[in-house]
């Protein structure tokens, strides 16, 4: 029997990128908290939350787009104009990835807090089996209540 191992070759500066990263998604799910937000009532809310952050996400897109653009028309031209360009794609990514990090921590307080409400809400098979196990506990069993009756006409006699 052939077993098949896989080896990681990220490197290690990519593990630490990405590491980084938790650690600012981890940093701004934090604030989020801090700032006490209304819980999500609903997933229907919670798309709306999602939508919006997508949304910015994708304007902080397109300026990405539009910088890549510029930085390609602008080619045949000096290198001073190249920095220009290449500067404003570096803001331009710093935004996406703000957004993105806002992002991320918005769908975090979107999972928890529809999690906190999905399971304090039952399925209609727990109502049904609350239902049964409390009409067991109202009604006695026929031989049960025959075995009481004796035993106290026995103590009482």
């Amino acid at each position: 029997m052939y077993e098949q191992m896989e080896f990681d070759v990220t490197l290690d500066s990519e593990r630490e990128l990405k590491e980084n990263v938790n650690l600012a998604v981890s940093f701004a799910c934090r604030q989020l908290q801090n700032s006490e937000p209304v819980p999500v009532a609903s997933r229907y809310e919670g798309y709306g939350i999602m939508a919006e952050s997508f949304s910015a996400l994708q304007v902080a897109l397109k300026k990405v787009q539009d910088d890549m653009k510029l930085f390609l028309r602008i080619l045949p031209a000096d290198d001073s104009r190249a920095v220009e360009a290449s500067n404003s794609l570096y803001n331009s990514t710093i935004e996406v990835a703000y957004e993105a990090i806002r992002m991320a921590s918005q769908a975090n307080r979107v999972m928890t807090d529809i999690y906190r409400h999905c399971d304090s809400e039952t399925t209609p098979l727990e109502d049904y089996l609350d239902s049964l196990n409390r009409e067991q506990e109202e009604f006695e069993e026929a031989e049960e209540a025959e075995e009481n009756e004796k035993t106290e006409e026995e103590q009482d006699g």
